[in-house]
């Protein structure tokens, strides 16, 4: 439901000018729309019935720059959708877009003042969409009811990373609103689950950041790997949920974890993300690290049962290590690349 005094604006512009409007939402969802004043065309009324625009009329629209205004523009007449003259108001909050201001203007356009009394109120009707920079957005995102495609107006686009803190709703959402309030330009945050989720660019240091957070929560934190933008956000997602409930189950890995650091908790969490990918241009590489595995990495076993002589098979053990970039004098990566292989084994049959 839209607020009261969103609606009250809207009723009182609409009067004031009397055309036509509604507000819709960064994903093009209607939100608020007045009562009739002036001309109602085919596509106010569609919109007005389903709360949505419809695909071709928001194409016609964005031919005309309204997907990344700054300022009103006005979108002309399209008879052929039965959509009349519009002029597009952007719905802007501490520069953050919130939403567009729509109003018929049909045959006429409105005057000078009047276009000044919609570009105020449009300014106090974003102040009150705002969700605080997106989280809303953010949540419809990551629970799958908007497209990344809808979502870029509000959360920007270029690489990004997700920070997850796990622990008391209350405790998260006090201590992360303290310490974005002290950030120049705060993250997207939202609350998930048992989960408060921080929208970060590509660049940003969410371990130093988790940490200053779960400090103060006594909780835990998981970051996602870098991902090349808003597509494959629900994948970073699971990547740091993964990678904070890691951060709970082996202290070494925490307080704070990330994904590209689990080992065989990134296996656990996500089978696909396998360290053997390199191995499969390489299949006597692949044979020679599972018989050295199975082996309890006895070289002269190995070397034994391979029928290889002891130099070439340290020849072999370095190449793995190189090309998986694992180390197999580290305990807790040979017990990942052991896994994969018999997983891979349980997955062939």
């Amino acid at each position: 439901m839209i607020g009261d005094d969103v609606q009250d604006l809207l009723d009182s512009l609409a009067v004031a000018v009397g055309r036509g409007m509604a507000v819709d939402d960064p994903e093009g969802q209607v939100v608020a729309h007045s009562v009739h004043h002036g001309e109602v065309d085919q596509v106010r009324a569609q919109a007005i019935l389903s709360r949505s625009v419809p695909s071709e009329v928001r194409a016609w629209q964005e031919a005309h720059g309204v997907a990344t205004i700054r300022e009103p523009v006005r979108v002309p007449a399209n008879p052929a959708l039965g959509m009349a003259a519009r002029l597009c108001v952007p719905l802007l909050h501490q520069d953050r877009r919130v939403g567009l201001l729509w109003i018929i203007e049909g045959e006429g356009p409105l005057s000078g003042e009047e276009e000044a009394r919609a570009v105020r109120d449009a300014a106090a009707i974003a102040a009150l969409l705002d969700d605080g920079g997106g989280s809303g957005t953010l949540r419809r995102l990551l629970v799958g009811g908007i497209t990344a495609e809808r979502a870029t107006g509000v959360l920007g686009e270029g690489p990004l990373r997700l920070l997850v803190l796990r622990g008391d709703r209350e405790d998260l959402g006090r201590a992360v609103d303290d310490e974005l309030a002290r950030t120049r330009r705060p993250p997207v945050f939202a609350i998930l689950d048992r989960h408060a989720v921080l929208l970060l660019n590509g660049g940003e240091d969410g371990p130093a950041l988790g940490g200053r957070l779960i400090a103060r929560t006594g909780g835990v934190a998981g970051v996602s790997a870098v991902h090349a933008g808003l597509g494959s956000v629900r994948k970073a997602y699971r990547e740091a949920v993964a990678a904070a409930r890691a951060a709970a189950a082996e202290l070494a890995l925490g307080p704070v974890a990330c994904w590209p650091d689990l080992g065989v908790y990134r296996l656990l969490a996500e089978p696909a993300a396998t360290p053997l990918g390199p191995l499969r241009e390489h299949p006597a590489l692949a044979v020679t690290l599972e018989t050295y595995l199975d082996s309890g990495g006895d070289a002269q076993e190995t070397a034994r049962l391979l029928h290889l002589h002891r130099t070439s098979l340290y020849y072999r053990l370095a190449r793995i290590e190189e090309v998986t970039g694992r180390s197999l004098k580290d305990g807790a990566d040979r017990l990942e690349l052991h896994l994969a292989l018999k997983l891979a084994r349980w997955n062939a049959v």
